[in-house]
């Protein structure tokens, strides 16, 4: 009888631990529910942009709605529970249809920058969203969740701040663009590269490839306009090789600095409408390399 009843026992504990696990499971999933029904959206679009599109050839309003970072997130935290959703950038230097965010219901936080171009260009538009983030929690209390979205570590501050409020914190950040000395990760809930949420297509280049179709590019547009008024830069023959040869900008970047270093080609001064400007032309070297290529392979279609 005693064997019975020890028998009954360890079987009742085991159905009473089964059902206070499963129970335990049910609050948590219900608690987490409840986070996400108010819902704040903060994207560092000057940022991500840039990112996105000099180092992966990919627009964050791209026309597929699988690649769309917008469309991906309303679908994600649904209309229903997202109390705010505001991209931060100059959008005055991006690329992006207004428009085309305007229908999505993005709220547009325009942010000034200094007006340059690559790694001179400074925007404060993380400072804006810091302080808009910050300025929400006093604003409007109900709001339970944070979601970030940048492609640095610059929003850390605000990311820890959220936690120490109590507030549920998600991220979506790009890990290769990501600070080697913080785990950003550490700071938040929940956390997704953009790459696997965008379903990024991830190539890989071989510079020395594009090497003879970029100076027969300059050859060419030194045969139009050397003799005007125009001056080759930099900037406009990063777009133009990022556009022809489908490049992200900073292989474009790159693919020049390779041909400056090798003596291909050099800047020279041009006097332009009263000033001085830096105009790329090929070097000797540059000329008789293309000139060496297209007599190659013009022997070998013989």
């Amino acid at each position: 009888m005693e064997e019975k009843f020890s028998e009954l026992k360890a079987i009742s504990k085991v159905v009473a631990d089964a059902f206070s696990s499963s129970t335990e499971k049910t609050l948590q999933a219900l608690s987490k529910q409840k986070e996400l029904d108010n819902v704040a959206v903060f994207v560092d679009y000057d940022n991500v942009y840039w990112t996105l599109m000099n180092t992966y050839s990919h627009n964050p309003d791209h026309e597929d709605p699988q690649k769309n970072l917008f469309v991906k997130l309303w679908r994600k935290y649904g209309q229903d529970n997202v109390r705010t959703f505001r991209a931060y950038a100059d959008f005055e230097k991006i690329r992006t249809q207004l428009t085309s965010l305007q229908k999505k219901r993005i709220q547009i936080r325009h942010v000034y920058s200094n007006g340059k171009d690559g790694d001179h260009r400074k925007n404060s538009s993380d400072i804006e969203l810091c302080i808009d983030a910050i300025e929400s929690t006093y604003k409007d209390s109900s709001i339970t969740c944070y979601v970030f979205v940048t492609a640095d570590s610059d929003m850390i501050p605000i990311i820890s701040r959220m936690m120490y409020k109590g507030k549920r914190v998600e991220l979506y950040y790009l890990s290769e663009a990501a600070p080697k000395h913080i785990d950003m990760t550490s700071f938040v809930h929940y956390h997704e590269d953009l790459l696997d949420f965008l379903n990024v297509e991830v190539k890989s280049y071989d510079i020395e490839d594009y090497i003879i179709e970029g100076l027969l590019f300059i050859k060419q547009w030194q045969e139009k306009y050397e003799e005007t008024d125009r001056f080759l830069g930099i900037p406009w023959l990063r777009m133009q090789y990022a556009s022809k040869f489908s490049l992200p900008g900073n292989k474009s970047s790159e693919l020049i600095e390779k041909m400056k270093l090798e003596g291909l080609i050099e800047e020279k001064r041009k006097f332009v409408k009263g000033e001085n400007k830096l105009s790329l032309s090929l070097t000797e070297k540059g000329l008789q390399l293309l000139e060496q290529t297209v007599s190659e392979a013009a022997t070998g279609e013989e």
